[in-house]
């Protein structure tokens, strides 16, 4: 199996997931790790996780997958908004 393009950000959004969780309930995880994305992450990173939740496998942990669609959410709420 090749890697995708995209397995990097995937694997440094787990780790952050990991980092963000410990002694929290996957919400709040969740909710902290979104935070920090939308905080830290330039925007084409932001958009190519987002576009990576299309995927059948993404390789994401619960956290990091409930973290990028509430990214996704919030971002489309921007959009909308």
């Amino acid at each position: 199996m090749s890697a995708h393009p995209d397995d990097n950000l995937i694997s440094m959004l787990n780790q952050i997931a990991l980092n963000l969780g410990g002694g929290r309930d996957e919400e709040s995880a969740a909710t902290a790790t979104c935070r920090h994305v939308e905080t830290f992450w330039a925007r084409p990173m932001k958009q190519r996780l987002m576009a990576s939740l299309a995927r059948p496998e993404t390789g994401l942990s619960a956290t990091a997958h409930r973290a990028a669609t509430l990214l996704a959410k919030r971002q489309e709420e921007r959009r909308t908004g």
